[in-house]
């Protein structure tokens, strides 16, 4: 690199002025907090990432698919990047001021409330495999690196490791993973719990070209981020930074994980900041005049200098917000609807052939992305999307949180994805911080900051062989409890279906997009249609599948627990008993005010843990609903007394029988329900 040391000496006095920023933060926040340690080791590498020229960046149009991309795994360190953001025109600088409280611009970990952050972080051990996916994505646009900086300390997270196993196997050359070492952690912050000083041997046994930088000198940083971006190689990146937590500060304090600095400890800190700054700047004489001003413009400095041509200062020139609010996106998925094959009222069908079907018409427009973890045996996402587009089927292997934070990252650059496992095996942390990021993003979209209409995640989390489906297999593959917890997840659409009429509809209701997360819960058994093939599918509403005008009793149900319950309304008509019958994939509020206020028996029939029940419920609490509660019913899999449980391996004839969900038992208990 041309005028290398000239170059570091400009950036030392950045790296100063951004250490501040972070004092600035603590000093202004809530709680007078500041994750310090990290923040400050984190400075010198950031600072070479954003200023050195050596990556691109487009701080106006945040989502411009051709720049480099950034994700701050070690999400702590918000302080630093927001310091960083402040001072390049993403966010303002009076942003900094009162952070981490209710409403403040920057919050405890970034998320994208702020501007050009693409993904919430903070639960430790996602950032690397987000990060194979956008460099997937640009791998396949043919431009643009992406840099994701961790701690030594989160690689003690497993899913890290999912991530750099992947990024090998994929030689995803474009990406490069800053490891900042700085030696400790929040329960000691002197050294870690689990040693991780043999990390640049561990990404080497993965796979990955290993690069040294002494983080304490900003040429060695610019250094090894050169070779990333000058020297080729067919492999992933680490650059291990080796520093100490809290690098740059002269206080003890600033060592800490976290700290909340008293007004003193801030100043003092600030004033040494200052001191070691004047430094910084007189030692910018050494270098050719030209040299520097031309850097320094670059870098938004003004230099002073005095009668003697001597510099004086170096100013830093505050800057303006830049960022534009992104262009509306068009997420609807463009294909041939007539391709679809029609499903024939005497034929079965299982998810398998319904989906994969549908990813193949679906898969000839680019937007779609299909993510799998081994189990593409039973969704048919990559069996059907791969026959059109092999390019965005995806296989990434045994490792489900790996494969849901990729997926974010391809829904997060405007891809409608679907991702798939069994129903219980979705990561419940990964879950969680993608329903944070989506939310972020939405308030972001509502706020009319930086994105738009279009830009939020389209994800589907395809819940194979869901409620009894995985009969004989046990316990731990049985999905009766994954919807209740799916009802948790602040965001996230629940849709339970059982028809592969339903199935194939709901499928092109997601194919219009913007429909966000979507976890849709399907069946493993073969099965004939319920709904005629013009049927559409709505969310939010709930299906009458047989009906009289004056029933005696009322069964709800979804997924296969319909055709149970339609066939004990066939066994109960014989037997003279007018019946009702209502799937209920989603929850259907109206369809639940009448049930509550039924002068008739309602049995809620499901073969997981009640979720249904538990929300009509908790709906029926919530708007004062005047229930009959002694003509409200439930059986399922819980146990008499309202207790959740696990259900063991058995045959689906077995189990139901075992917890009255077959037709003949639930018929019974219906005639009883109607003699009472």
């Amino acid at each position: 690199m041309k005028h290398l040391e000239a170059r570091a000496a400009l950036l030392r006095v950045k790296e100063c002025d951004l250490r501040m920023d972070c004092l600035l933060q603590c000093d202004t926040s809530i709680d007078r907090g500041l994750h310090v340690g990290g923040a400050f080791s984190s400075l010198t590498a950031m600072t070479a990432l954003y200023y050195s020229g050596l990556a691109a960046f487009n701080v106006t149009c945040p989502t411009d698919t051709e720049q480099d991309l950034f994700v701050l795994s070690k999400g702590h360190a918000v302080a630093a990047l927001a310091a960083v953001y402040a001072d390049l025109g993403y966010i303002s600088r009076s942003d900094l001021y009162h952070s981490r409280g209710y409403g403040a611009a920057v919050k405890g970990h970034p998320g994208p409330v702020l501007p050009g952050v693409p993904v919430a972080t903070g639960p430790l051990g996602h950032g690397i495999s987000i990060c194979c996916g956008y460099a997937m994505r640009r791998m396949e646009l043919g431009r643009g690196n992406v840099y994701c900086m961790v701690g030594d300390g989160e690689l003690q997270e497993g899913s890290c490791w999912e991530g750099a196993a992947l990024a090998a196997d994929r030689g995803l050359r474009n990406l490069c993973v800053l490891v900042d070492q700085n030696n400790g952690q929040s329960d000691d912050t002197k050294k870690l719990v689990v040693r991780m000083d043999d990390a640049a041997e561990k990404f080497a046994g993965f796979g990955f070209r290993v690069l040294h930088a002494d983080s304490n000198e900003m040429e060695s940083v610019l250094l090894a981020l050169e070779t990333f971006t000058t020297v080729p190689s067919d492999r992933p990146t680490a650059i291990i930074c080796h520093t100490r937590k809290g690098h740059g500060g002269q206080s003890a304090i600033t060592g800490l994980h976290k700290a909340s600095m008293s007004e003193d400890a801030v100043r003092l800190e600030m004033n040494w900041q200052q001191l070691q700054r004047a430094q910084l700047v007189q030692n910018l004489n050494r270098f050719d005049a030209a040299v520097i001003d031309n850097m320094a413009a670059a870098l938004h400095f003004a230099v002073e200098r005095s009668t003697d041509g001597m510099i004086s200062d170096c100013r830093r020139l505050q800057m303006q917000p830049l960022v534009q609010r992104a262009q509306p996106r068009d997420k609807q998925l463009r294909y041939a609807k007539q391709a679809l094959p029609g499903l024939k009222p005497e034929e079965r069908y299982a998810t398998y052939g319904v989906v994969k079907e549908a990813m193949r018409v679906f898969a000839s427009d680019a937007r779609l992305y299909t993510v799998d973890s081994d189990l593409a045996n039973a969704s048919g996402l990559y069996d059907g999307a791969s026959v059109t587009n092999r390019a965005h089927a995806v296989n990434v292997g045994i490792a489900e949180c790996n494969m849901m934070c990729v997926a974010e990252a391809f829904a997060s650059e405007g891809a409608n994805v679907f991702t798939s496992t069994f129903s219980p095996f979705f990561d419940q942390r990964a879950l969680r911080r993608i329903a944070v990021s989506y939310q972020e993003r939405q308030e972001a979209i509502d706020a009319g900051s930086w994105l738009s209409e279009g830009h939020n995640l389209d994800i589907t989390f395809l819940a194979t062989s869901a409620n009894l489906e995985t009969a004989v297999n046990g316990a731990t593959h049985m999905g009766n409890d994954d919807m209740s917890l799916a009802y948790t997840i602040a965001g996230l659409k629940v849709i339970d279906v059982g028809c592969p009429q339903m199935l194939q509809s709901v499928l092109k209701w997601i194919a219009e997009g913007n429909r966000g997360l979507v976890y849709l819960r399907t069946m493993k058994t073969p099965v004939r249609p319920i709904y005629a093939p013009d049927f559409c599918f709505q969310y939010a509403t709930a299906y009458c599948v047989m009906d009289d005008p004056a029933p005696a009793v009322i069964l709800v149900s979804s997924g296969h627990g319909v055709y149970e319950a339609l066939e004990a309304g066939a066994l109960l008509q014989k037997a003279g008993v007018p019946v009702r019958v209502i799937d209920m994939p989603s929850i259907d509020e109206a369809v639940c005010r009448s049930l509550a206020e039924s002068n008739v028996p309602v049995l809620f029939a499901e073969q997981n843990n009640g979720a249904l029940f538990a929300e009509f419920s908790k709906l029926a609490f919530l708007r004062h609903w005047q229930v009959h509660t002694d003509k409200i019913y439930t059986v399922n899999t819980a146990s008499p007394d309202g207790q959740l449980r696990f259900i063991q391996s058995g045959t689906y004839a077995q189990l139901t029988q075992a917890f009255g969900l077959n037709a003949a038992a639930l018929a019974e208990r219906a005639a009883v329900l109607v003699k009472q």
